[in-house]
């Protein structure tokens, strides 16, 4: 198999959860957001080097926040989307894999990356879902308008893993079309199918102060 990088987003201003600085550098037990999965990448041995997108804005901070790491890492400046940023870190990857993963999921699993990677091996993109617990409807002008199916809705999580030259061009026909995507398996889903795997209920992704409160009973739990 190929080489594979691990793309991590970190460009988002975290607007849900209003701080005095970016979300990915928020400090979670004793050591910024962003560190975490940094290092449990930099530790897998099937992962040959780092790309990490940040904001322009945020170099300092990212400068301060990363400690040396036992793979290669390059940085790139994202763009005002998801989407760009996405792109401008699989541009920069010059492996025939690569893995997206949200700076903002810190307790990614080196067994939940595996798990990817051998997904990815034989069908070109995979992603980890968890499936809904709660009943779900859809609602429209306040009222609920039907009763949705729960055994068919699953959440998303990263790392999402795909052959690199498939990602690239699903996401620039997206930025092309002017269509945007709130993962990388929904741009992909225009070129085929995407395979899922389990993923991980503890890969939570930091969102609002509700998300870090329950992170911060994770890390104790790592000391």
């Amino acid at each position: 198999m190929g080489a594979i990088s691990a793309v991590l987003l970190a460009a988002g201003r975290g607007t849900r959860l209003a701080g005095p600085i970016p979300k990915a550098y928020l400090p979670l037990g004793g050591k910024p957001i962003i560190a975490y999965s940094l290092e449990v990448f930099s530790a897998c041995a099937l992962v040959s080097d780092l790309i990490i997108v940040i904001h322009p804005d945020d170099r300092e901070l990212f400068a301060n926040a990363v400690r040396s790491l036992a793979k290669p890492l390059t940085v790139v400046h994202g763009g005002a989307h998801r989407q760009e940023s996405a792109l401008a870190g699989v541009k920069a990857a010059q492996s025939e894999y690569v893995l997206v993963h949200d700076a903002a999921r810190p307790f990614v699993s080196k067994e939940l990356i595996e798990r990817v990677i051998e997904a990815m091996k034989t069908h070109d993109a995979a992603v980890p879902v968890v499936p809904v617990t709660s009943s779900v409807k859809r609602v429209s002008e306040g009222f609920i308008t039907a009763d949705l199916d729960r055994s068919e809705i699953f959440f998303s999580q990263t790392p999402q893993g795909f052959r690199r030259e498939l990602l690239l061009a699903a996401l620039e026909r997206a930025c092309r079309e002017h269509r945007y995507f709130s993962d990388e398996a929904g741009a992909v889903l225009a070129l085929m199918r995407v395979k899922t795997i389990e993923g991980d209920p503890r890969n939570i992704k930091i969102t609002t102060a509700a998300d870090l409160k329950l992170a911060e009973c994770f890390a104790l739990e790592l000391r």
